[in-house]
């Protein structure tokens, strides 16, 4: 849902009073493959990135700090209810989180590496939500929290048949489908007969 631009700014004087006046915000927000839900958020910043608005605040339902898309929100009023932010609470630490994107809710990604390339990995810190847990036969397990899917991905797939993606499903569909149309642009006539299965090409 895109707004006009003077119902937009309008919405953006009326979060970033919200902010100043440290008060309630109460709205729907249709998060994604959701329907609207009733939230009170406290507004501890408003954000924009790659032409998108978004707010960082407090989710009463969610009882944590989320990231909501503005052109998601609906009936939105500010409330008489105040808040304190957070002394700990750094715009900045809060964006390290988003791998490139936005998103709403937080996404658990769970991978796993050959142990060819356990060492490697374990160098460095990929990212501040890391985990690491390494098998019994050498191989590394890897879990995230982050902000979006799409720049982690690409970061994935870049190791080739050295990763496995085990979570989130979706994720996994996604580089399956991804596969399929790869091996599919194999088929053409000039391809024909050298590639037939996703084995020949490993």
């Amino acid at each position: 849902m895109s707004r006009d631009k003077p119902v937009l700014r309008a919405l953006k004087l009326l979060i970033q009073d919200a902010i100043q006046e440290r008060k309630t915000l109460r709205l729907q927000y249709e998060a994604r493959d959701q329907k609207p839900a009733k939230r009170n958020v406290d507004p501890y910043a408003i954000h924009l990135r790659n032409g998108n608005l978004y707010v960082i605040g407090y989710c009463h339902l969610r009882k944590d700090i989320r990231t909501f898309v503005v052109d998601r929100m609906q009936k939105i009023r500010l409330t008489e209810e105040t808040f304190a932010l957070p002394v700990r609470f750094s715009l900045e630490s809060y964006l390290r989180h988003s791998f490139g994107r936005f998103t709403e809710e937080l996404v658990r990604v769970k991978v796993r590496f050959h142990k060819s390339i356990t060492h490697y990995l374990l160098e460095r810190r990929w990212h501040a939500s890391q985990k690491n847990k390494k098998l019994k036969d050498g191989s590394l397990e890897l879990t995230f929290e982050v902000a979006g899917t799409k720049e982690i991905k690409t970061w994935i797939v870049g190791f080739g048949s050295l990763a496995k993606i085990l979570e989130p499903g979706s994720l996994v569909k996604e580089i399956k489908d991804d596969l399929a149309k790869a091996l599919k642009s194999y088929a053409t006539p000039e391809h024909a007969g050298r590639v037939r299965t996703l084995d020949a090409i490993r």
